[in-house]
């Protein structure tokens, strides 16, 4: 870092969290007319304000913020003495400089979580891609007799279940019969029967992102490599597709049309016959992930599957991303399954015949109207979750989705991943951007579930307010 004093040019050496001082607390766009002294008053000011900075926090030394900010040390100087003659900050000898409390600020009390040994109660978990209250469901049935069901058991799933589906899925769009339906326990399941059974180890994938935690954990065990799809404000671009497939000469690719985070939408219909044509003119496989169309398809009748365009696409959804994260029941349909997927399929894990049972009948019970009213909920919650973020965490920029339950922040930081281990600590999870990548990226993201009811979100917001305040302590106790 360079800082100008008395005109001469000064080399100081800065740590490298300086930059989450540049970039966090003077990084915003300010008044371009005042002067550089006034300017840094006003972001300090301001970084209280939004309670990026808070009580007690101690300021970088005035020659290294100097350097940080290439300005020369008087101007620090000289807003260090205004902020002290606010009140704002405290000088004290021989030890630094620090934020002063204000007595009248009404800011919530923050909970130091520094131990391993501190218990911050009950955990609330906004890293899950689907609901962990059933209160929601439709009313049905939950009774189960073994006796009525024990003669239909199959390696391909319960029949029963098995029809529910194929009816649910030709409601959607996808004519589908009972016997094209093999039941899994998840998503990920699928995605290991079609990577083993292609033998995809050999050859790289084409994964569209983000991907659910578990389904890129799958990618990054099976495949030799997988390039990453990142979608554009229209969601899965079909130039892209094509070109990732023509340098790649994947065996496998997976795409969803519906949630597309962090920074797409859900993918314009105009859109579907180029990626379908995409994946015709190519050897892989393509599995399209379905798990949240019934809740887009009625608030967009346009809204059909990329398979009943194309019987290339392997179909799959997880119930438990509508139902509930209990459900324990994943699905595939293909217009005709191959060999080496159905014996790959009889291999793997099937759910419980009352967990089968439940779902056949939840599904039958999820009239359009169900499902219309809880997309509406979840985005009654989204748009909660947003204004709250937005009101308590301001320096969070937050992504609105068009689709799903939940809402992607991009942090101020280098690694979001660092803040998401100290929000654990403070008793609020969330998923981390780079957990459903495979090639690193997403670093700065976070991905909070809207799914949960507002008082819980209220208090998953005040701890994660409580969160960002040791963690921007820690980071500024760094330089």
């Amino acid at each position: 870092m360079v800082a100008e004093e008395d005109g001469q040019c000064h080399f100081y050496q800065v740590d490298q969290d300086a930059a989450w001082w540049t970039t966090l607390v003077f990084g915003a766009d300010g008044d371009t007319d005042l002067p550089r002294y006034l300017q840094i008053v006003a972001d300090i000011e301001h970084a209280i304000e939004t309670r990026t900075l808070t009580h007690g926090q101690r300021l970088p030394a005035e020659r290294t913020l100097a350097a940080a900010l290439c300005v020369s040390r008087g101007t620090v100087v000289r807003a260090f003495e205004i902020l002290a003659e606010r009140g704002t900050i405290e000088r004290i000898h021989g030890s630094g400089t620090f934020v002063r409390s204000n007595p009248f600020a009404a800011l919530p009390h923050v909970r130091h979580i520094d131990s391993a040994a501190d218990d911050p109660g009950d955990v609330i978990d906004l890293s899950q891609a689907a609901p962990s209250d059933p209160s929601h469901l439709p009313d049905i049935d939950w009774g189960f007799d073994p006796v009525d069901h024990s003669p239909g058991i199959t390696g391909r799933g319960l029949p029963m279940l098995q029809e529910a589906l194929a009816v649910h899925l030709t409601r959607l769009g996808l004519p589908t019969t009972a016997d094209q339906i093999i039941v899994t326990t998840s998503t990920a399941d699928v995605v290991d029967v079609v990577l083993r059974s292609n033998r995809a180890g050999k050859r790289p994938a084409v994964l569209g992102t983000p991907a659910w935690p578990a389904l890129r954990s799958v990618f990054s065990e099976h495949t030799a490599a997988s390039l990453c799809l990142y979608p554009d404000a229209g969601g899965v671009d079909p130039a892209a597709l094509r070109r990732a497939l023509r340098r790649t000469a994947a065996s496998v690719v997976l795409v969803d049309t519906v949630e597309a985070g962090p920074v797409g939408r859900a993918t314009a219909t105009s859109r579907f016959p180029r990626i379908a044509a995409a994946i015709e003119d190519h050897t892989a496989v393509a599995l399209e992930d379905l798990s949240f169309l019934a809740c887009e398809a009625v608030h967009n009748p346009q809204f059909r599957p990329l398979s009943a365009l194309s019987e290339r696409f392997t179909a799959m959804g997880d119930l438990g991303r509508v139902f509930w994260s209990g459900c324990g029941v994943g699905w595939l349909r293909e217009a005709a399954p191959a060999e080496s997927l159905l014996g790959a399929a009889l291999r793997i894990p099937r759910p419980a015949a009352s967990a089968q049972v439940h779902a056949a009948r939840l599904l039958v019970a999820a009239t359009p109207q169900w499902f219309a009213e809880r997309r509406e909920h979840l985005s009654e919650h989204v748009r909660y979750l947003i204004r709250r973020l937005g009101e308590v965490l301001p320096s969070w920029k937050i992504e609105s989705p068009t689709a799903g339950d939940g809402v992607w922040v991009r942090l101020p930081v280098i690694d979001a991943s660092t803040f998401a281990h100290v929000a654990a600590r403070s008793g609020i999870t969330v998923c981390s951007g780079q957990g459903c990548v495979t090639d690193g990226g997403l670093r700065e993201y976070i991905r909070i579930s809207a799914a949960a009811d507002k008082p819980t979100l209220e208090l998953a917001v005040d701890r994660l307010a409580e969160a960002w305040a040791i963690y921007t302590r820690r980071l500024a106790a760094s330089v």
